[in-house]
């Protein structure tokens, strides 16, 4: 390291120390403000493929409130909680062939937001039907027990 360090300050003639500490502490803002950027603009999209998820839960929501206003508020409610369930099923089919899922897999399955997935995994594992593998985070996996 020492070495590679002797080679650069050879190849650049430095005035004195002073300037080239400026040089580094710039050189190190700059690719620090990169880092930053290249981290925002992933999580700008993941985001982004989040609020499509959550407007297209919107419109089926509103839908199922026009459904409701013709139906009557119970046929509203068990409609609701059998969607609820598939979906809940299709998570335990799923993990059944994959072995372990994550949220976002979720909710890539079911075509819901990160919260609705996460709130869909809550539940199972609630009714012990599934526990996490990692403690918290964006890592955390969830099996079959």
């Amino acid at each position: 390291m020492n070495n590679s360090i002797e080679q650069f300050h050879r190849i650049v003639q430095w005035p004195n120390q002073q300037i080239m500490n400026t040089f580094v502490f710039f050189l190190g803002i700059v690719l620090g403000a990169g880092a930053v950027w290249v981290i925002m603009k992933k999580r700008i999209g993941e985001l982004e493929i989040d609020l499509k998820r959550t407007e297209t839960e919107k419109e089926e929501v509103l839908r199922q409130a026009q459904d409701s206003a013709i139906l009557g508020i119970a046929d509203f409610n068990r409609k609701t909680q059998e969607i609820k369930e598939t979906r809940k099923q299709n998570i335990l089919k799923e993990l059944a062939e994959q072995g372990n899922i994550k949220t976002n897999k979720v909710a890539d399955l079911l075509k819901v937001s990160r919260a609705t997935a996460f709130r869909y995994l809550e539940e199972l594992e609630k009714q012990g039907k599934i526990e996490q593998i990692n403690a918290f985070g964006r890592n955390v996996k969830y099996k079959l027990k």
